[in-house]
């Protein structure tokens, strides 16, 4: 069933639309990830674009590139889902991350080349973002990749110790890998976020026997005067060949 936080994103989302995507639609570090993840996925790819928002500028992207893509996309924002069906050639549904059934999921399914989750988990538990994870990765087809962008935790929480006197430990997990809640600034809001650690990011799509293949890390300031600069971490990750994907790490309690 869907949580609390996995709703979370539909009362943020929801009424910012164009804004939104006007704001964050030309962000050189992101379209870096998608220019790069075109260049990995065969022609006639199946792609699954988790939280696909307005669509723009991932599946837009993959959608404009010549090489025949099909493109599935779903978001809990049913304002976004009707900005993305009436602009990009593609299906897209509303609905929620935890309870989606994609088209080529379930008993058979023939799974997907590319799978995206480009920053429409920042308002998950840890243990909702691991459910996802790897819900989503066992979708992918041999030799598919996944596409992860996130804003890392590490400045933010350096600042945050440095700020309160506190060990940069205090606010991560007992493991370093991940903090939840975190107050980061969005749209000249502080918003409530989930964050990994670029390292933990890393760590964990290695531990489910993914291959990461690339990565970029920077800054990125919205097209917005009420935004601040954004840390942000884009990494892509191969599955190879038909080796199994295993349980992402750490394990949340009680799964």
């Amino acid at each position: 069933m869907s949580t609390t936080h996995s709703l979370a994103g539909l009362h943020t989302f929801d009424t910012l639309n164009i804004a939104y995507e006007k704001a964050y639609q030309n962000n050189p570090l992101k379209k870096a990830c998608i220019t790069q993840a075109i260049s990995l996925l065969p022609p006639s790819s199946h792609i699954l674009d988790v939280g696909c928002g307005t669509g723009f500028p991932v599946s837009s992207m993959l959608s404009n590139a010549d090489f025949g893509f099909s493109i599935e996309g779903f978001d809990v924002s049913p304002q976004m889902v009707e900005l993305a069906k009436s602009r990009i050639q593609g299906q897209f549904r509303v609905g929620d991350m935890l309870t989606y059934e994609p088209l080529r999921g379930g008993e058979g399914g023939q799974g997907y080349q590319g799978v995206f989750i480009i920053f429409s988990q920042l308002q998950l538990s840890y243990s909702d973002f691991w459910t996802v994870l790897y819900k989503y990765a066992r979708l992918l087809a041999p030799d598919g990749f996944l596409a992860i962008g996130q804003s890392p935790a590490d400045s933010y929480v350096l600042s945050k110790s440095q700020a309160e006197g506190k060990p940069e430990a205090a606010f991560y997990d007992e493991t370093k890998t991940y903090v939840e809640d975190f107050p980061v600034p969005f749209m000249g809001e502080d918003l409530p976020t989930f964050m990994l650690s670029s390292r933990g990011q890393r760590r964990m799509l290695e531990s489910m026997r993914l291959k990461v293949v690339w990565e970029v890390n920077g800054w990125f300031q919205p097209d917005n005067e009420i935004c601040v600069s954004e840390a942000q971490q884009y990494v892509i990750a191969k599955r190879e060949g038909e080796r199994v994907v295993g349980e992402p790490a750490p394990k949340p309690i009680g799964k």
